[in-house]
């Protein structure tokens, strides 16, 4: 086996990953590089991949799709490593949203990018682990996130986000008009690792590494990648109109300092609630109907090249 996987999610950006599979193979080639070259055969099959690859050796694995491809690899890395700093991550950012991509920082530019894997500078980066009062779809009580958790509002969004021929933000705001329709704001208590404590309705819970989240919207414009720290973002129980108001400032990530939105930065928090809450890790929904969720930050736990 290589010392290098590339792991291909075919139906990334709408397609976009399937066309440019030839074209990204002989950059990467030419470029000196060896490698294994996998597509995905189904939801959750990257993480098989990244754990198997990783338990065998390979020290580098490469995603070329989104932020779902990304989230599955990063979970099958720390997976075979136990959660333990190991292995190396790159990224050709043809997907939707491409949210990890902007913590790097890349454009979805494909070329750009291979030239920065071909290069090979590297930084650490911090990760989330979540752990829920039940298993998740597709199995286990945890997992681990690359760019962002959250409760409630936005995690409904992501259920509706699979938009036939959008991509990026249109996808999302179509889905949050979507998700408007027939929404309920669940109740929470969130503790803090310095004990502090908030009980209340909130419309959203989210705990950030990166800054963007939903293809284009800066949700936590302060984070940093390496800092230790989840940056956590509590939004009251709003109504409809409330939402609405608020969404141009998230877009624009002028909504800290708002009165509706509470601001923290916590290595970890823990989330209960008796109603169901759905969650939200990078683009995915692996819970619809937790009532306990803890949050962790793991300080510097994946190697990125950027």
């Amino acid at each position: 086996m290589a010392k290098t996987l590339v792991v291909l999610n075919p139906i990334s950006g709408l397609g976009r990953a399937a066309k440019l599979e030839r074209s990204i193979q002989t950059a990467l080639r030419e470029g000196g590089l060896a490698f294994d070259w996998v597509r995905t055969q189904a939801p959750r099959h990257a993480i098989a991949l990244a754990e198997q690859a990783k338990r065998a050796g390979c020290e580098t694995i490469i995603a070329v799709g989104g932020d779902g491809i990304i989230h599955e690899l990063v979970n099958g890395i720390l997976r075979a490593s136990d959660g333990n700093a190991d292995g190396t991550l790159g990224v050709i950012p043809v997907g939707s949203g491409n949210d990890f991509a902007k913590m790097i920082p890349l454009q979805p530019d494909w070329q750009a990018a291979a030239q920065r894997i071909l290069a090979g500078n590297t930084r650490w980066f911090d990760v989330g682990k979540l752990t829920a009062d039940k298993p998740a779809e597709g199995g286990g009580a945890a997992r681990y996130f690359a760019n962002t958790f959250d409760t409630g509002f936005g995690a409904q969004v992501s259920k509706h986000s699979h938009i036939p021929y959008l991509t990026g933000t249109a996808m999302y705001l179509v889905a949050i008009l979507k998700t408007l329709a027939d929404y309920a704001v669940p109740r929470l208590k969130i503790e803090f690792a310095d004990h502090t404590i908030v009980e209340q309705p909130s419309t959203m819970t989210v705990a950030a590494i990166g800054r963007c989240f939903g293809g284009g919207f800066w949700i936590a414009p302060q984070a940093q990648v390496d800092d230790g720290l989840l940056d956590i973002i509590i939004a009251q129980g709003l109504g409809r109109v409330g939402i609405l108001q608020l969404l141009p400032k998230v877009m624009q990530g002028t909504h800290i300092g708002d009165p509706r939105i509470q601001f923290f930065r916590s290595p970890r928090i823990v989330i209960t609630s008796p109603d169901p809450l759905a969650v939200e890790v990078d683009g995915e929904v692996p819970w619809v109907d937790a009532h306990r969720l803890e949050i962790e930050l793991l300080p510097k736990r994946l190697r990125v090249i950027c």
